[in-house]
């Protein structure tokens, strides 16, 4: 099955480490070790960590300088000698067979690089997510769309799959052009380290966006295979800038897009069409201008790109418009469905491993 290196990044964050280390204890799936990635902390989780590593030979306790997440990151790739990479953010849990789980999902679809699974959202205490936890920190349709961003994304906005499937590439990695991540959390993941490495280091230098510039060259180097369960837990407690966005960093998602676009043209000649690959941006381009006559130009562009879409590819096109009830032209309906419709880039359900 091979062994998994877990990278466990922690900034004064002691206050959460119990339940993250006894949920890596207490997997089925025994054959890991644990990068222990603290920054200097100042709140015990040193003294902490030291006391887990004197227990339990498979944790390694790293101190390092300083240098934000992305860079610990970095040096935990460099750390790891697994077949597998997890990355275990301090705050965040999972499920005892999470592990279990994810293997079988790789036994079953060797040709992925990339296991992810749905997401389950937990309050500052462990229990289940509820509005009422978000209440004071989001408005309450931002509180109801977070809520619903538990399941890995499909192309067809508020389709969810429920059968295991194979994303090859380049499906995930283009449906991260609308602005929005495929994953919600690096903690719902499990990636063969070979391919981690492969897709580069961490930016250091861009901040949050960093998880979605890395996560474009991850899939646009290997496919995916999607648990569709919600064994990865990700934890609420009103800090996480994943929660309250930053759309001052619009411009570089939008570059990290363009750039790998163009990857993507050259990797497969032939597959994206020029009018595709502007379609594909426009979300991102909206919301970078992020201005009311933006929006409108945004619109009338989208219908300008659609219109091309039915005479290129008619029939997609148009099966893809009846499956969005005839929406467009907004971030979460935008025009990816057609675009997915015309590649015939959908999901492939895996089959069970024969007993």
């Amino acid at each position: 099955m091979g062994t998994i290196s877990i990278l466990v990044p922690s900034l004064n964050a002691r206050q959460f480490l119990e339940p993250r280390v006894g949920s890596i204890i207490d997997q089925t799936f025994s054959g890991w070790e644990v990068i222990l990635l603290d920054s200097g902390s100042s709140d015990g989780t040193s003294e902490y960590f030291n006391s887990v590593a004197a227990r339990d030979s498979r944790f390694q306790l790293h101190q390092i300088p300083r240098e934000g997440l992305y860079a610990a990151l970095n040096r935990g790739f460099a750390l790891a000698t697994g077949d597998f990479i997890h990355i275990a953010t301090a705050d965040d849990s999972m499920s005892p067979d999470f592990f279990e789980q994810m293997l079988d999902a790789f036994a079953r679809c060797p040709k992925a690089g990339i296991a992810a699974c749905d997401l389950q959202f937990i309050n500052r205490d462990g229990n289940e997510l509820s509005p009422d936890d978000l209440r004071g920190h989001l408005s309450s349709r931002a509180a109801q769309n977070l809520l619903n961003l538990g399941h890995v994304r499909a192309a067809f906005p508020g389709e969810r799959l429920v059968q295991m499937n194979y994303r090859a590439v380049p499906h995930d990695c283009l449906l991260h052009c609308d602005g929005h991540s495929v994953y919600f959390s690096l903690n719902q993941l499990l990636v063969r380290t070979d391919v981690a490495r492969a897709a580069g280091q961490f930016q250091t230098d861009i901040g949050s966006v960093a998880d979605f510039d890395w996560l474009l060259r991850l899939t646009n180097s290997a496919g995916t295979v999607h648990v569709p369960k919600k064994i990865a837990m990700w934890r609420f407690h009103g800090d996480q800038l994943s929660v309250h966005g930053d759309e001052s960093r619009a411009s570089s998602r939008t570059a990290a897009a363009g750039k790998t676009l163009r990857s993507v043209t050259d990797k497969f000649p032939g597959l994206l069409s020029e009018n595709d690959r502007a379609a594909l941006l426009l979300p991102l381009k909206i919301t970078e201008s992020n201005t009311v006559a933006a929006r409108i130009q945004g619109w009338f562009t989208s219908l300008a790109r659609m219109s091309v879409m039915l005479v290129t590819r008619p029939i997609p096109t148009i099966r893809a418009l009846l499956r969005t009830k005839f929406r467009f032209g907004t971030r979460r309906y935008s025009l990816l469905p057609m675009v997915f419709s015309g590649l015939k880039l959908m999901p492939k359900t895996v089959e069970r491993l024969s007993s």
